[in-house]
């Protein structure tokens, strides 16, 4: 006698939209105040089921979004999410996020997309993968145009406008004025995008959420006492005499303690020094920083640079803490130096080969991605002068040195300014 056939479990629910109700009635308000958000809901249930696309301008944004639709979205979401314990099951249950892990293969994270919209939900995608540092795009969107095709409901490609500057990535000061607002950009039902071809809807995309926060209109100010407060995490080299790691922030002015520069940020975003003609903004002065980071690298063999932090390994399902610790990185590797239990002294050292790569959390949280071994998280001072934005560039440029061992600094290929980065 052949064996039932196992039932296959639902992932869309009834709670989930319950949740979702009680908690906008809940903490709607005071998350909207939060950020300056004063607009109506919007209705999206005319779209459901439907793949909704945004641009990524804050940590929060999928609050955010569920808070203005006030619909249940099932979002795909970072493993990290995953490894909470009790508040990620609590997450789960309430909301259901779908995983998406570099230890699982794509095709996993489709299947259940594919679930979620032939149950009757809707899923969100943040197709950028990281919350802007800059303003700009975040990074080159993946293709997901595919995906799109394979769905057959409608696109909905959703905007984010004046995140950015009410609340840089960057920040260690985060009261400023605030004007957060979210508009459907477009939709693209099956109908319209049947006859194309995925990368032409991935450039639909790309143009649709490619939001420079200096472009916006209406221009907004966003007036502050201390909104410099931060910026050297982000341009790290100083944009005038390019010293590394050189700046402090304190109020609305960036200062260089190599020559004494003097930047004052303006309640637009803007960099301004008497160096220059007009101020600069960020997007720009990003691009000409990692540059500047990358000749500094490759011209000095025997670059490193050392972080202090608190170190925490990262399992499936929860992460185990183990306190203080101080990372190295250079063209030898990474080493991480900590305590264990009993208080001894530990060494882990990979070599570039064995780091698949480094990722940012938030605005402090450096996340290591080793080959061969669970994840690893450094969360770093908001006081420290190192920014893990500033480790993520590293690697790059050194992974990117190291297929060049032999050659002389001046024939090292540079990687363009978009390759560098989130």
């Amino acid at each position: 006698m052949k064996g039932k056939v196992r039932k296959k479990t639902r992932i869309v629910k009834k709670r989930h939209q319950r949740y979702v109700r009680l908690a906008n009635i809940l903490l709607g308000r005071m998350i909207r105040r939060a950020y300056g958000v004063k607009q109506k809901n919007i209705d999206i249930r005319k779209h459901e089921p439907c793949l909704i696309v945004s641009n990524h301008i804050l940590t929060f944004d999928p609050i955010l979004m569920t808070s203005i639709f006030d619909r249940q979205i099932y979002y795909v979401a970072s493993e990290l999410i995953f490894s909470l314990g009790w508040k990620s099951r609590l997450l789960t249950h309430c909301f259901a996020p779908i995983p998406k892990t570099k230890s699982m293969a794509d095709v996993t994270t489709v299947k259940n997309i594919m679930q979620i919209i032939n149950e009757g939900g809707s899923v969100g995608v943040y197709v950028e993968g990281n919350a802007t540092m800059t303003g700009g795009l975040s990074s080159m969107p993946a293709a997901i145009g595919k995906l799109v095709l394979r769905l057959k409901v409608p696109l909905v490609i959703y905007n984010f406008e004046g995140g950015y500057l009410s609340l840089p990535r960057w920040a260690t000061y985060t009261k400023r004025e605030k004007h957060v607002r979210g508009k459907i950009r477009k939709v693209l039902y099956y109908e319209d995008y049947k006859d194309m071809t995925a990368d032409e809807i991935n450039d639909i995309i790309i143009e649709n959420i490619n939001i420079n926060a200096y472009e916006e209109i209406p221009q907004y100010t966003y007036r502050g006492k201390r909104n410099a407060e931060g910026l050297h995490r982000l341009l790290f080299t100083c944009p005038i005499c390019h010293g590394v790691n050189t700046a402090k922030t304190a109020y609305n002015n960036y200062l260089c303690a190599k020559y004494g520069e003097k930047l004052t940020y303006d309640e637009h975003g803007y960099l301004h020094s008497d160096k220059w003609e007009k101020p600069q903004n960020l997007i720009e002065l990003d691009k000409a920083n990692k540059l500047a980071y990358q000749e500094h690298i490759i011209n000095n063999p025997h670059f490193s640079v050392s972080v202090p932090g608190n170190f925490t390994e990262v399992f499936r399902k929860r992460r185990k803490h183990f306190g203080p610790a101080t990372l190295t990185l250079s063209r030898e590797g990474l080493t991480i130096k900590f305590k264990r239990k009993m208080k001894r002294h530990v060494t882990q050292h990979f070599t570039l080969d064995q780091l698949d790569t480094m990722a940012m959390q938030q605005k402090e949280v450096l996340v290591i991605y080793p080959r061969y071994e669970q994840t690893k998280m450094l969360k770093i001072p908001k006081t420290e002068i190192v920014s893990s934005y500033q480790l993520v560039v590293t690697l790059q440029i050194l992974k990117n040195i190291m297929q060049y061992a032999e050659t002389k600094p001046a024939d090292i290929p540079r990687l363009d300014a978009q390759e560098l980065g989130l």
